[in-house]
């Protein structure tokens, strides 16, 4: 009788782990890894360097000893807040995971900025911003080709002119 009831409950809990096998191997509720699409390749790589220039533009608010150069750090914040929200969005409505942090080097770099201070954290802040903003552009410049869904090419096209601006803007900071 014991061996009955083993049976019976093996027989119905497999019976109640079919669907949910199904639906997972349909990819039912599983989120597009960079591994799975050129679009999840791009949420991922333009979310993590919009998340380093954020990051980045944090610590310029705070340290910058130039007026210019943290004016640029609080403009940066809020281009790219609105500019983080929108890709998460888009991220959310294609089932694809969004970044979770900021890459290896990028966060070297955040390492790198928090120890330094005055005119020494300026310069070293524009630098990164430049570097990073040229990374971002040829990302949005290579990815409008590959991007497959609409939202992700509005994105690009949206998104192409204010990085340029931003990297132009980032060159043309004078230093007080």
């Amino acid at each position: 009788m014991r061996s009955l009831g083993i049976v019976v409950l093996t027989l119905a809990s497999s019976s109640l782990m079919a669907p949910l096998a199904v639906a997972q191997s349909l990819g039912a509720g599983a989120r597009e890894t960079p591994a799975d699409s050129p679009d999840a390749m791009f949420v991922q790589q333009a979310g993590r360097d919009v998340a380093a220039e954020m990051e980045f533009s944090r610590l310029a608010a705070q340290r910058a000893q130039s007026a210019q150069v943290r004016r640029y750090a609080e403009d940066m914040l809020q281009e790219h807040e609105r500019s983080n929200r929108e890709l998460e969005l888009i991220a959310n409505h294609e089932n694809i995971a969004p970044p979770h942090d900021i890459d290896d080097e990028q966060a070297q770099v955040r390492a790198q900025l928090s120890v330094l201070h005055g005119d020494e954290f300026d310069r070293a802040y524009l630098q990164a911003m430049r570097a990073d903003h040229e990374k971002l552009a040829q990302l949005l410049r290579s990815s409008q080709a590959t991007v497959s869904t609409p939202e992700l090419r509005r994105y690009i096209a949206t998104n192409l002119p204010v990085v340029q601006e931003h990297l132009r803007m980032a060159g043309s900071i004078r230093r007080e």
